[in-house]
């Protein structure tokens, strides 16, 4: 079924679009909402367990998006692309989809009302559609009405900007406790984050579990910080156990799915954020395609810290066709010592195979940082990553 909407050649049409364009960003008109706001109100106030998914189009509106949660007891979650944008909210759930954590997954499924605020709503964002109820209305908020067609279904689309939309239904929802307990809130405070998540360390045998390293990582470098991951069975790691300060702290480097992009997004972000130390994260078989980017991290001057999530192989095909039989030649590698080639470019570099390797990370960030760090991590390899292990059964 084709969402709610109507344009101003429809009269027809059952439930008007807001058109904050022409609202010049006002609060409360007609014209930042109209009959759209009215009916989005309408359902927040109908609503027991909002939640609210904030994507790239919303990075701008935290405030207004806050504030209408707070009158509406929505919990609050974002695409990856905006990974951030709530730090610091006690009812953050960080990111929805595949990357999202056990309680996340859970709370977004019991949702009864989704509201994507700048965001479509894609299979990755919604796990594949896993994670919306098929009881719960779907709204989506958008300067693009072509969205509301697109992905997850829509019950209603709102066509404006996100931040003026937001304040128009503000001034016209009342206040409900929604999905704001204390029970709710005490468990975002303790399983909210993947790092609160309890694994058993897989470390050993000279190579080390990739969410100690990175929880490792995440305690040793300093919290200003953008991460910059490339794509790859190991970018779920980085993602979501290296905690970024706000929406301006991740950089997602996900186009068409191609890998090898990681280390010039980092270096991108890393010029256009010379106050935040710079993160890449890369798997081996990214770092391959990239490495000639290692000199411009040296010719730059950039302080940045370089993570290669070393398996040894493309770890996604690893995953995807071994269980199947197929042969795996053209797509695992002989080692490679990445520190060596850092250190020929002129980088400082310290190979990790154990917890206690990190002591040469903190030993790097203790000293004068003349030179980048590469870090070059032996990850075990036994199985898929978790998100990778979901998008599978997906297929």
């Amino acid at each position: 079924t084709a969402p709610a909407t109507a344009t101003a050649t429809d009269p027809a049409a059952p439930t008007a679009t807001a058109t904050a364009a022409t609202a010049g960003g006002g609060a409360g008109g007609e014209a930042a909402g109209g009959e759209a706001a009215e009916e989005l109100a309408r359902l927040l106030g109908a609503a027991r367990r909002p939640v609210f998914i904030a994507g790239r189009g919303a990075r701008h509106a935290r405030g207004e998006l806050e504030e209408l949660a707070g009158r509406a007891g929505a919990l609050l979650a974002t695409s990856a692309v905006a990974k951030g944008l709530f730090r610091g909210s006690p009812w953050d759930l960080d990111v929805s989809g595949g990357f999202a954590t056990p309680l996340a997954a859970e709370l977004i499924r019991g949702a009864d009302l989704v509201v994507g605020w700048g965001c479509a709503l894609n299979m990755w964002t919604t796990g594949h559609g896993a994670l919306i109820s098929p009881e719960a209305k779907v709204v989506k908020v958008d300067l693009d009405p072509d969205v509301f067609t697109a992905y997850a279904h829509t019950d209603l689309g709102v066509a404006g900007d996100v931040a003026a939309v937001a304040r128009s239904v503000t001034a016209r929802v009342g206040e409900a406790a929604g999905y704001r307990s204390a029970e709710i809130g005490q468990r975002i405070r303790a399983e909210g984050r993947w790092r609160d998540v309890p694994y058993d360390d897989e470390s050993g045998g000279g190579r080390i579990d990739p969410r100690t390293l990175t929880i490792g990582l995440d305690d040793l470098l300093p919290h200003e910080r953008i991460v910059a991951p490339d794509s790859g069975n190991f970018m779920g790691y980085p993602s979501m156990l290296m905690d970024v300060p706000d929406e301006f702290g991740f950089c997602f480097t996900q186009a068409f799915q191609s890998i090898g992009l990681g280390l010039a997004t980092a270096i991108g972000a890393a010029v256009a954020r010379p106050d935040r130390l710079p993160v890449a994260a890369l798997g081996d078989g990214g770092a391959l395609m990239g490495l000639a980017d290692l000199e411009t991290v040296v010719r730059l001057g950039l302080p940045m810290v370089i993570v290669v999530y070393d398996d040894e192989a493309y770890g996604a095909e690893v995953h995807h066709f071994g269980p199947h039989g197929h042969p795996l030649g053209t797509v695992t590698f002989p080692p490679v010592d990445f520190a060596a080639i850092a250190r020929g470019h002129g980088l400082d570099a310290v190979t990790v195979t154990e917890p206690a390797g990190l002591a040469g990370v903190a030993a790097w960030l203790d000293g004068p940082r003349e030179r980048p760090l590469l870090v070059h991590a032996k990850v075990t390899r036994e199985h898929a990553s978790w998100w990778l292990e979901g998008a599978f059964r997906s297929h």
